[in-house]
């Protein structure tokens, strides 16, 4: 059975994409420490359960699909984060318009610091939220390759200044109508065409 050993007001969340460390987000977000912003790295994680990692854009956005028992056992990183900081990770993950944070096993690759999880070492479980996607066309994005890590420069990760027009709004409008394609209909904030 995993437990979590958060500290009160923490949240341990999985990350497996660009907010890995040495990925693209790492220092804007799990990084940043303005603000009242916490994130401590606790240490290297795979999930528990099979899951299909896969690149969901044109521009190398990675994401795991709620589809459970499918793909391979996805690795990860998992933090310590305090609540401005979730909301700051919310914000970037487009939490809960395009991903949804939930629970989700991992399993300790490593043994992680005593003032971490103590008590905890390599192969114990442990409960955390991941961001995950969870209404997908699954003719769409289940036929993709299904990754076991994400790596941007082999996915041919483009973030925002190299994306269309790199203009902000234009990005935004780019992402919305892919991330549209992608689950199969409008996203219901957004009414454009």
């Amino acid at each position: 059975m995993a437990t979590s050993t958060a500290a009160a007001g923490s949240h341990l969340v999985f990350v497996y994409g660009t907010l890995k460390q040495g990925q693209p987000n790492h220092d804007a977000y799990t990084g940043d420490r303005t603000e009242g912003r916490m994130a401590t790295f606790v240490g290297c994680v795979e999930t528990e359960k099979c899951f299909p990692l896969v690149i969901i854009t044109e521009y190398g956005i990675p994401g795991i699909l709620a589809a459970e028992g499918q793909g391979k056992h996805v690795q990860g990183e998992l933090y310590s984060v305090n609540h401005a900081m979730l909301e700051h990770m919310d914000s970037l993950e487009g939490c809960p318009r395009y991903y949804e944070r939930l629970p989700l096993s991992v399993r300790l690759t490593e043994a992680p610091s005593a003032s971490q999880l103590p008590g905890k070492q390599a192969g114990d479980l442990v409960d955390c939220e991941v961001y995950l996607v969870t209404d997908f066309k699954p003719e769409v994005l289940l036929d993709r390759p299904h990754l076991t890590t994400f790596d941007a420069v082999a996915a041919g990760y483009i973030g925002d200044s190299g994306r269309t027009g790199h203009n902000a709004f234009e990005n935004a409008m780019a992402t919305v109508k892919t991330l549209t394609k992608a689950i199969g209909r409008p996203l219901p904030w957004f009414q454009g065409k």
